[in-house]
């Protein structure tokens, strides 16, 4: 490999995916007209112009070490059935196909990983040793997939019916998956081919036609150092994602940047930019790494970098699951103060539930008010200083401007229902404020009621007129402490007694108050008597509540 080239980044569902092929082939391959070979995709390699001995693997690193770590399971299985021919059979795999007589390790991973994969899987035998990169765990989970899978292909088969089993794998795997193989002379080449095969159909990712782009125009008289500084800019943004969809980052960095894609595909929007402002490719991959460690402080809510914004941004986000606010949040985190930052969350939270939740107008526009702040931030404040704030007030006209008003929030409570994750946010603010004046209580969003139940006793007279009203803001409401499994799915009468007698809050108690039966009527009441609650709490002018 390329020293330059990524880390091996295939996860659990890849590694089953390959293992599962090579069952079905196998199986297949031996029934009557079955298959004869399993094609396993393209590689691309550049052969050494020094030597004849190495040849570069620009592409089809996750398939050849993966089939490198199941040689190694079936090498470490084979020593296993202490048998002389298996003995034989394992010393063969190492000494054949793992390493090249005269030469080393049929395959070599790139610096991120070559030592880690030389000792774990190629080495016989192999050495533990600490999973220190997210590629380096990917690789010892791939190991246990496949040694997992191999042991059970075997099974309870004695020592000679198992070896033939693994000589059977072995087989498949020497003669009977092919590949079609791109040559090329230089990696630029390489590059250029990825972009063809993208433009051709078969679809890349936007993380690595952007990197390949990205290598391929460091062409200059020190290309290798420069590829490599964007290799280790890429490799510090792929550790700190994690988990998390890279794709959906890019995306997110560019409209916070530039506004919407407006039908472009992010891929060609972010070459075009590159080629005609003539960024440095380097330059380009520093920030992608600089903003995608501000993006995941963001994701995660960290409060020792986000102070008293970290919960609502938390909340905006992932709880209620509005993420088009996240090019908003990076545009406003390097420069506003930590306290700015937590107004501006909590007017965008005032927003997304008077102009989503509640009177649920089109997302799109949500997201076209979102994504041209963020670009105005970015124009108005490259750096924290005396702007910021008229630009706090630019946010908040703007918000207030496209925001629904009292009254259509008012209009629209009597036929509204909830998500889950709505509701519990919805309903404890509510309770919240019903509870006490000030903010010394709040209510866990863990207790949400329905009122009518989700598994209504026989006791509920007619429960089909009511189920489509499960999660109606009326039907909802929060109780303090989980309600009682005898009582939770009787019928109103009971339920109203518990509430009167065991819950502290105010909202259960007001409820039972109220109202002497529950059907349609008596829920679309209640919601119109919580809408003040709503415009009272989800506030542009006093935040502080959401």
């Amino acid at each position: 490999m390329p020293r330059f080239q990524r880390g091996y980044s295939w996860e659990k569902k890849h590694v089953e995916q390959f293992w599962n092929d090579i069952a079905t082939f196998q199986k297949e391959s031996g029934a009557k007209g079955g298959p004869d070979k399993y094609f396993l995709g393209p590689i691309v390699i550049m052969p050494d112009p020094s030597t004849k001995d190495f040849i570069y693997l620009l592409d089809g690193q996750q398939r050849l070490a993966t089939a490198t770590i199941l040689l190694s399971v079936l090498r470490d299985v084979g020593y296993d059935l202490k048998i002389t021919d298996a003995e034989v059979f394992a010393k063969d795999l190492q000494a054949h196909f793992i390493t090249k007589e005269d030469i080393g390790y049929s395959l070599e991973l790139g610096e991120l990983d070559k030592t880690y994969f030389t000792e774990t899987v190629q080495n016989d035998p192999p050495a533990p040793r600490k999973a220190a990169l997210r590629s380096h765990r990917n690789i010892q989970k791939a190991h246990e997939v496949l040694e997992k899978a191999v042991r059970e292909h075997i099974g309870g088969a004695n020592e000679v019916e198992a070896l033939a089993k693994l000589k059977r794998l072995r087989r498949i795997l020497k003669s009977e998956l092919i590949m079609a193989c791109i040559p090329v002379t230089s990696e630029r080449d390489a590059f250029r081919i990825f972009e063809t095969l993208n433009d051709r159909g078969l679809r890349l990712s936007v993380p690595d036609l952007l990197l390949n782009f990205l290598m391929r125009i460091a062409d200059s008289n020190d290309a290798d150092a420069k590829r490599s500084q964007i290799r280790d800019f890429w490799n510090e943004m792929l550790e700190g994602m994690g988990r998390q969809d890279i794709n959906r980052f890019l995306r997110h960095m560019w409209v916070s940047k530039y506004g919407d894609l407006k039908g472009q595909d992010l891929f060609s929007a972010l070459k075009t930019h590159i080629e005609e402002k003539k960024v440095d490719p380097v330059d380009f991959a520093r920030s992608c790494s600089e903003e995608c460690a501000r993006y995941v402080e963001l994701w995660k809510a960290n409060e020792e970098h986000l102070g008293g914004a970290a919960p609502y941004i938390r909340t905006l986000v992932r709880d209620l699951g509005f993420e088009a606010a996240l090019p908003l949040l990076m545009a406003s985190y390097p420069v506003f103060h930590p306290t700015d930052l937590k107004t501006i969350v909590q007017w965008l939270l005032v927003f997304v539930t008077r102009y989503s939740i509640v009177v649920g107008l089109d997302p799109s526009g949500l997201e076209t008010t979102f994504f041209r702040l963020a670009r105005e931030i970015r124009e108005r404040m490259p750096n924290a200083d005396a702007n910021a704030k008229p630009c706090l007030t630019h946010i908040k006209e703007t918000l207030v401007k496209q925001a629904p008003s009292d009254d259509q929030v008012k209009a629209s409570v009597g036929d509204l229902s909830l998500y889950p994750g709505e509701a519990s946010y919805l309903l404890s603010r509510i309770a919240t404020r019903m509870q006490t004046e000030t903010k010394e209580v709040k209510i866990d969003e863990s207790n949400l009621e329905h009122v009518f139940p989700k598994k209504p006793s026989a006791e509920w007279e007619h429960p089909e007129e009511l189920e489509p009203f499960l999660w109606h803001l009326g039907n909802l409401t929060m109780l303090g402490q989980r309600l009682n499994d005898a009582v939770e799915n009787k019928g109103y009468p009971a339920k109203r007694a518990y509430y009167q007698s065991t819950s502290e809050l105010v909202m259960a108690q007001n409820l039972a108050k109220t109202y002497d039966v529950w059907n349609e009527e008596t829920i679309r009441d209640r919601a119109k008597k919580l809408a003040p609650y709503i415009t009272e709490v989800w506030n542009f002018n006093n935040p502080s509540r959401v």
